[in-house]
């Protein structure tokens, strides 16, 4: 069963991590095995997300959004399989706080009595600057997301904020976020990837902006990277050797196009096994 930390235990973690030159890698996760062997690999976080849930079921990360889920009963839901499968590492999700029929501090109790450790706040950026006003007017949008860093901070729980701007991250590092996080786009690459990606030198480009935007509040926010045409480790060193980041934070790099290259070679490999041995 996994351990719960507060803010101040799991942002020491993660600086003793960087003190020793180590990149931290933060996965989402859908599915139980996958947090076994997450930890087993050596994350620094493991990510309860509703995005995963829908992408180890073959669907894109887009599905979550559509009217027939509920992003946080699937949160609660998952934690119940993933969170007795992980020992030590501290499990944070990516959660919600746009209902306003959930009060934050009541959601971030049920979040922390389910064992997890810290919020990822929901990004309604994701649903384009029109809808993203709309659901802003009526009080569901991005200042909500606002609000839960700033009460999960008041709980002693840590977060992890998505920005898709420096504007985004002067704002949510005010509010108090312990790591702030550029977000290039959805993720390309394997079976339901993005087909229409920034380059990497693009998604460079904006994480600095965006990182740069954060050290400007806090000098000590923890700076990650995530998305877009950031699929491999070979692009993780890029964007490490041309930003300020401390790691990267992978969706479906981390679980989706692992499951679709083994998976996919392990059966060639049986299926090339001849019948005379």
């Amino acid at each position: 069963m996994a351990k719960r930390y507060t803010a101040k235990e799991v942002t020491e973690r993660l600086k003793a991590e960087i003190a020793k030159n180590k990149p931290l890698f933060i996965p989402n996760c859908g599915i139980g095995i996958s947090a076994k062997m997450q930890e087993k690999g050596g994350a620094d976080l493991i990510v309860v997300s509703p995005t995963s849930y829908c992408r180890v079921k073959g669907l894109g990360s887009l599905a979550v959004f559509l009217p027939f889920w509920d992003f946080n009963q699937i949160v609660f839901n998952l934690a119940q399989e993933i969170v007795p499968m992980v020992r030590d590492t501290p499990i944070i999700s990516f959660s919600a706080p746009n209902n306003p029929l959930l009060p934050h501090k009541e959601h971030l109790k049920k979040l922390w009595e389910l064992g997890i450790s810290g919020v990822n706040p929901f990004i309604s950026r994701l649903y384009g600057k029109e809808f993203s006003e709309q659901i802003e007017q009526i009080g569901m949008g991005f200042s909500k997301e606002v609000e839960f860093v700033k009460a999960a901070k008041e709980m002693n729980m840590f977060t992890f904020s998505f920005a898709f701007s420096p504007e985004d991250a002067e704002i949510l590092t005010d509010a108090g976020s312990d790591v702030i996080c550029s977000h290039a786009g959805a993720t390309k690459g394997g079976t339901i990837g993005a087909k229409t990606v920034m380059s990497l030198d693009d998604a460079a480009e904006l994480s600095q902006k965006i990182f740069d935007a954060a050290r400007n509040i806090n000098k000590e926010v923890i700076l990650i990277a995530h998305g877009g045409p950031i699929e491999s480790p070979k692009d993780v060193k890029y964007i490490l050797k041309n930003t300020n980041a401390q790691g990267f934070m992978g969706g479906s790099a981390a679980e989706r196009l692992p499951i679709e290259k083994s998976i996919s070679e392990a059966t060639s490999e049986y299926k090339n096994i001849s019948l005379s041995g």
